[in-house]
C-alpha cells in the first residue's frame, strides 16, 4: 500500500487493512502465515512523516528442536520517522544514535506501508521457535522424536579422550 505525502492531512491519517502476505524473499521462513491485520497512524512532522502502527498474525513454523509444525501468534507495534531524500543525504559521514535507527527515507514522496509491514513481521518472528519449553527434540544419533518415544542410543558424556580426567573430579 503506497501513501503519497500529499494524502496525509494535517490532523493525521489512520489506516487499517489486511495484508495477504505474498512477499518475495521469505521462502522457507514459515510453513504458512495468516493474513496480517495492521493499523497505522501517519502524521506530518517538521522533519518528515511519523508512522506508528501495530500488527498481528499467526505463523506456522517448524519447532527448532523437534521439527514439528507449531502455530505461533506474532504481533508487535512500531514507530518510524520517514524523512525526505534531501534531509537524509547531506553527504557527510555521521555517527548514528539509537534514535536514528528508527528513521527511513521516503522514496518519491511516497510511503510503502507494505514494505514497512513486511520488515516488522520478519523482525518479530522468533529465531528459534519451540513447540513447548520442555521440548526434548530429536535424538542426535537416530533422529527419533524424543517427545513421542525414547530410543536406545547411548549418550556419550563428552570426548572419550578426556574420560581419565573425569575420574580425578
Amino acid at each position: 500500500m503506497l501513501v503519497e505525502r500529499s494524502q496525509i492531512p494535517s490532523e493525521g491519517l489512520d489506516l487499517e487493512f489486511f495484508e495477504e502476505p505474498c512477499w518475495e524473499g521469505v521462502e522457507g521462513l514459515w510453513l504458512s502465515l495468516a493474513p496480517v491485520e495492521a493499523s497505522f497512524h501517519l502524521e506530518r512532522e517538521a522533519d518528515g512523516i511519523l508512522v506508528s502502527g501495530a500488527f498481528k498474525t499467526t505463523a506456522v513454523v517448524l519447532c527448532g528442536r523437534c521439527s514439528e509444525p507449531v502455530s505461533i501468534p506474532v504481533s508487535d507495534s512500531f514507530t518510524i520517522l520517514y524523512t525526505g531524500a534531501s534531509e537524509a543525504s547531506r553527504g557527510e559521514a555521521v555517527e548514528l544514535s539509537a534514535a536514528d535507527m528508527d528513521v527511513d527515507v521516503m522514496q518519491d514522496d511516497r510511503l510503502d506501508l507494505t514494505e514497512l509491514l513486511r520488515e516488522n513481521v520478519l523482525l518479530s518472528l522468533p529465531l528459534q521457535p519451540l513447540c513447548r519449553a520442555e521440548c526434548r527434540g530429536l535424538c542426535p544419533h537416530c533422529g527419533i522424536n524424543l517427545n513421542e518415544t525414547s530410543c536406545r542410543c547411548r549418550v556419550q558424556d563428552g570426548d572419550p579422550r578426556l574420560l581419565p580426567l573425569q575420574q580425578l573430579l
